[in-house]
């Protein structure tokens, strides 16, 4: 016997404390290894809110996530191939595939960022990553279409199929993708709660989920697509450097120090951040530590101290910076913490 159709609980589960365990358990779907940058027990609980990951069918994972952290921290996993499309309808997020790094989300600090999603592939297995900050909210839907889905989707049926089909042969093949205002509207009712049974509460989520990638795939079709067209000896280098950068000695050495420690020359590791990053290993540290000193600032830090974080030494120098990457005033954003 059927019971009349009540809300049901939307995509993400029910609102919970998420612990690290669950985390891990979670991850499972998608790859393996979940770990953590620093140690602590498996109960305890780092989200609040809704965060569940389903499969909807094989090669089809959906991952919803309406959720706030309540740890500054970052996680990594490996992520099976697949096509990953991510997308915000609130919030913000910073995370990675391999050395592509997106944040994403309405609600983050540079403007540029806020109306993007993340469409990459990954051909074989690669790291995932997400730097955590506490207090921060997003509201998220990740899609994964594993190569088997693709197959057996129809895609070959698709404008763009040639394009599409190199697409997810390349390696950390990456499109640009603002994303419109169809697919944010899909995003929302994917992870809106809906008046439906079980069975077809299920078969609606597919549907949203299947006319999302479609959207999002789209854009495949509409440019060629920007694969890094890196060696894996390179992809090893950036991730290497991108580590190296973000550590605290990194400021004392000098550009031929920072090469031989990845295994390269000055010259060839220059170009290799370019192509890779558009960017140079130096503009690459500018990053970093003006990143470093937003932290700072979010977290309660004076502009003073986050002007030396970034590198200056003076802070009306530091707050010209800071205002052309994030839009507002070191102060603002002290402000808002």
């Amino acid at each position: 016997m059927y019971e009349s159709a009540q809300n049901s609980p939307p995509a993400c589960g029910s609102t919970r404390f998420v612990t690290r365990s669950d985390l891990v358990r979670s991850a499972g779907l998608l790859g393996a290894g979940y770990t953590f940058n620093n140690s602590a027990p498996g109960e305890e609980q780092v989200l609040h809110g809704q965060f569940d990951t389903l499969k909807l069918r094989p090669g089809l994972i959906l991952h919803a996530a309406n959720v706030r952290d309540l740890r500054t921290m970052n996680t990594s996993n490996s992520l099976n191939p697949g096509i990953k499309i991510v997308l915000l309808v609130d919030g913000a997020t910073d995370l990675s595939f391999g050395h592509h790094r997106f944040h994403l989300g309405p609600a983050s600090a540079n403007p540029q960022h806020r109306h993007g999603g993340a469409l990459v592939n990954l051909a074989e297995e690669d790291l995932f990553s997400r730097r955590w900050q506490a207090g921060r909210s997003e509201r998220k839907v990740s899609l994964t279409l594993m190569p088997e889905w693709l197959h057996e989707g129809g895609l070959q049926e698709h404008a763009a199929h040639g394009a599409l089909e190199k697409f997810a042969h390349e390696h950390l093949a990456r499109q640009p993708w603002t994303v419109s205002a169809r697919a944010r509207q899909l995003a929302r009712e994917i992870l809106e709660p809906a008046a439906y049974l079980p069975g077809l509460q299920r078969l609606r989520l597919e549907a949203r989920c299947i006319e999302l990638a479609a959207e999002a795939l789209t854009a495949i079709g509409e440019a060629d697509a920007v694969s890094d067209g890196l060696r894996r000896v390179d992809r090893q280098r950036l991730m290497k450097l991108e580590e190296l950068l973000r550590g605290a000695t990194c400021a004392y050495l000098s550009m031929a120090d920072i090469a031989r420690e990845v295994g390269s020359n000055p010259v060839s590791l220059q170009a290799l951040t370019k192509r890779a990053w558009g960017v140079t290993v130096f503009e690459r540290l500018r990053q970093i530590r003006m990143e470093r000193a937003h932290e700072m600032l979010l977290a309660g830090a004076s502009v003073m101290q986050a002007a030396e974080a970034a590198g200056y030494s003076a802070a009306t120098n530091f707050a010209t910076a800071y205002r052309r990457r994030y839009g507002a005033t070191p102060r603002a954003a002290r402000g808002a913490a």
